[in-house]
């Protein structure tokens, strides 16, 4: 069994979501916390000049630029573009055999009332055992299993093989919430305590059965000809997270008023419903599958 030499944590890919820009500062303070005896464990911000702003970025999503091909293309001039690059000899280099990080942590937040969540985007064994660790220790965890909006992966917990990005809300964006952030301090630490008991072979169980929420598409607001939303989320959705449809669920109302109901006949999950950050990505939430898969 391959043993883990060196995990990362990371916060700030968006400069606006606070609870990891401070966990990161805390763990500055006071590496102690994070500390264990059988491996290290690296903690940065990834985009300072964002954090600086207050904003998401400055002038593109960085957890969309990690791509093989933008990584590997001297034309991207960008802020984050450059930025990626410069992540990516710290952390990978992406696609290498032997990364100078075994494992990542990405620390995000969301305005969506999601809880607390693990995004995963690999098959990887080794993350969906510590999935399925943490899920155990704190089974209020939801899972959700996102492949990207692309074959190539472009998030930052894509680097290197074996990671996943920690998702809490609803926290609005430019806020610290006290709840949230100690919620996730406690993540980051079942974490760490899951790669101590890995590296000293003291495991008890290994996990074979998770069940998690399976992307299967995003869906866009209802627009006019002038591409302006002509419908909000439906109220009964707004305030939840993981939120079960069925065939006549209230999805949207109009600006009038008027409802407009779930017509799939299959049971799917809402999840980032009403996500402030997703607009301008023509995201009004994500559907997803409810289903055990097998590891």
């Amino acid at each position: 069994m391959k043993k883990i030499h060196k995990v990362a944590i990371t916060g700030g890919t968006h400069g606006n979501e606070l609870t990891g820009v401070y966990l990161i500062n805390k763990f500055k303070k006071n590496p102690s916390l994070v500390k264990r005896e059988h491996f290290e464990t690296f903690f940065m911000h990834t985009n300072i000049g964002a954090m600086k702003q207050c904003t998401r970025y400055v002038d593109k999503d960085l957890n969309r630029t990690f791509t093989i091909a933008g990584l590997n293309d001297p034309s991207l001039g960008s802020y984050e573009d450059k930025l990626a690059k410069e992540i990516n000899q710290k952390i990978g280099p992406k696609g290498s055999q032997n990364p100078n990080i075994d494992f990542i942590v990405d620390l995000h937040s969301t305005t969506s009332k999601m809880g607390l969540s693990l995004c995963i985007s690999t098959n990887d064994k080794l993350t969906w055992q510590v999935a399925g660790y943490l899920k155990e220790c704190m089974p209020e965890v939801n899972i959700f299993k996102w492949e990207g909006d692309t074959d190539d992966i472009a998030f930052v917990s894509s680097i290197p093989p074996s990671g996943f990005t920690i998702e809490v809300g609803s926290i609005p964006q430019g806020v610290l919430r006290a709840d949230m952030f100690f919620e996730t301090e406690k993540m980051i630490q079942h974490v760490l305590d899951f790669f101590e008991l890995y590296n000293t072979d003291k495991l008890k169980k290994t996990y074979t059965n998770i069940e998690v929420y399976e992307n299967s598409k995003m869906i866009d607001f209802p627009r006019g000809e002038d591409g302006y939303i002509n419908a909000m989320v439906h109220p009964t959705l707004q305030e939840n997270g993981y939120f079960k449809l069925t065939k006549g669920s209230p999805l949207f109302v109009t600006l009038d008023g008027e409802e407009i109901f779930f017509q799939n006949d299959e049971t799917l999950y809402a999840l980032f419903i009403n996500e402030a950050a997703y607009y301008e990505k023509g995201v009004a939430m994500c559907l997803a599958k409810k289903k055990t898969i097998q590891i």
